[in-house]
């Protein structure tokens, strides 16, 4: 597996057919967010024999306060273990960088896996966010340096 650039493409094709998770399905209404993520050198893209597993970053909101991101492929579930490692290593890599105080994010309130992911890579949850997207109940999750 190895990590590229971040391209909006990638979500965009994830996005559009290979999404791995019922609970990551973005809505058609929502995609052209999706090109908002490509912030250089801030995102990254795993890929393994030229299939896209899964992508990750940050994106600035003020002073060393970020949104982290990750959506994943289909293919992510025969590389789980290497692209959750890859996906860890990319965002403590990206914190070092640019200093991140705050590192937050949004996960669906039922999205159990998405729960346990933020916990493994160090968020404590915040709290409830009442219909944050789509009408939906979504938990802020965030990593306080």
């Amino acid at each position: 597996m190895e990590l590229i650039q971040f391209k909006s493409a990638h979500a965009q094709s994830m996005a559009n057919s290979i999404m791995n998770d019922k609970h990551t399905q973005i809505d058609k209404n929502y995609l052209e967010f999706l090109n908002n993520l490509e912030v250089q050198d801030m995102s990254f893209t795993a890929v393994k024999d030229d299939k896209l597993i899964c992508s990750g970053g940050i994106i600035p909101i003020w002073d060393n306060v970020y949104e982290g991101w990750v959506m994943a492929s289909q293919d992510v579930w025969k590389n789980k273990i290497s692209a959750a490692r890859i996906i860890k290593r990319g965002m403590e890599v990206l914190i070092d960088n640019y200093k991140v105080v705050r590192l937050q994010t949004a996960v669906k309130k039922d999205f159990v896996l998405g729960k346990k992911f933020a916990e493994w890579l160090g968020m404590k949850e915040e709290g409830i966010m009442k219909k944050y997207q789509n009408n939906e109940d979504y938990i802020r999750f965030a990593r306080v340096e």
